[in-house]
């Protein structure tokens, strides 16, 4: 089976791994500590802050902003749960907002949604794919940038979270860089950062990695660049290989996504019977998003046409560095010849 995901480990992380297990400091540490250090450095942020996952990163960037009970945040209803519950758990209430016909929330579906009771905006880049963060910010409104699919990528020239006051990152095992579980929230703002720090230093929950994990981030910074050149090299020969015959190739996004995922568009795509199709060749294909969030909140699906639109006829298939040349062929034919008969 071609697994849908999987983390892209080497001989060196396994290596890095097994040092600091037999050095007996496998708590949080020195490792930790450097982990934080060169992330820093990567993204070009002034502080780094690692988490158990990205969910309790962003709790932290909710708490650093001042969010509380009644306030309210905006963010899409094309997105994992866990962001929606981490405003829930401050109490504070999540407004969602539409998306645009490249997956993303915009300036457009965000405006008709600001109120005065407005304290943020849960900008989230899905699938790697960058959103108009930029354009965003300029509405005036604190943002925290939901970078967990997109860690590494550009905009403007300049790597995401640089020149944001928070941006948040997961380092789960399906993402771009895994320690298996974890997560990071970094600042590029002095205020911003005294206000983590005073937080943690009032020992508000939150759980750490180990050096365990940061030993593996380590290792797989060092060859991060060339990973995701590889995840370049594989979107490429999709786009060059597979054939638009009854479904669409997302070309818009080719020059801004890092392709956490590559997401095709497939009309009148009954997802259950061409996944069935799929899994019986050997192939594991997902849609782009579990659920949308405002059926979880019994909300109508008239305010969230695109959503809608794009969760049912969004196809996601393999794509990550430890996906090699045979498997990739394998997968382009399979999507050529099963599509060829919807």
């Amino acid at each position: 089976m071609i697994q849908h995901s999987r983390p892209y480990i080497t001989e060196e992380d396994v290596t890095a791994v097994r040092q600091v297990l037999q050095s007996g400091n496998i708590a949080k540490g020195e490792m930790v500590f450097k982990f934080e250090k060169a992330l820093m450095e990567y993204l070009g942020t002034k502080s780094a802050f690692t988490a158990a996952s990205g969910t309790s990163a962003l709790l932290l960037g909710l708490k650093a902003l001042g969010i509380k009970k009644n306030d309210e945040v905006i963010l899409p209803t094309y997105v994992c749960r866990n962001v929606m519950d981490a405003v829930f758990s401050i109490g504070a209430k999540p407004v969602l907002c539409d998306i645009g016909k490249e997956w993303n929330m915009s300036v457009q579906t965000i405006k008709p949604k600001i109120t005065s009771r407005t304290k943020a905006i849960i900008v989230v880049h899905i699938f790697g794919i960058l959103a108009e963060s930029g354009k965003i910010k300029e509405l005036g409104i604190p943002v925290i940038e939901d970078s967990c699919q997109a860690f590494g990528a550009k905009y403007d020239g300049k790597k995401l979270g640089s020149e944001s006051e928070l941006a948040m990152y997961s380092f789960h095992a399906t993402k771009c860089l895994t320690t298996g579980e974890g997560g990071v929230l970094t600042s590029n703002s002095t205020k911003v950062t005294s206000k983590i720090e005073e937080l943690l230093a009032k020992n508000f929950i939150f759980s750490p990695i180990t050096d365990i994990q940061a030993v593996l981030g380590l290792s797989q910074l060092k060859k991060y660049e060339q990973m995701l050149f590889k995840r370049m090299k594989i979107a490429e020969k999709y786009f060059n290989e597979l054939k638009d015959n009854g479904f669409c190739l997302p070309k818009g996004i080719k020059d801004k996504s890092i392709f956490f995922r590559f997401p095709l568009k497939v009309e009148k795509l009954n997802f259950e019977s061409i996944k069935k199709l799929f899994y019986k060749n050997g192939i594991h294909v997902r849609r782009g998003v579990d659920a949308l969030l405002h059926r979880n909140l019994k909300l109508d699906d008239k305010d969230f046409p695109m959503a809608v639109k794009l969760f049912s006829e969004t196809l996601s298939i393999p794509i990550y560095p430890a996906l090699n040349d045979e498997e990739q062929k394998y997968i382009i034919d399979n999507i050529n010849n099963i599509l060829n008969r919807i």
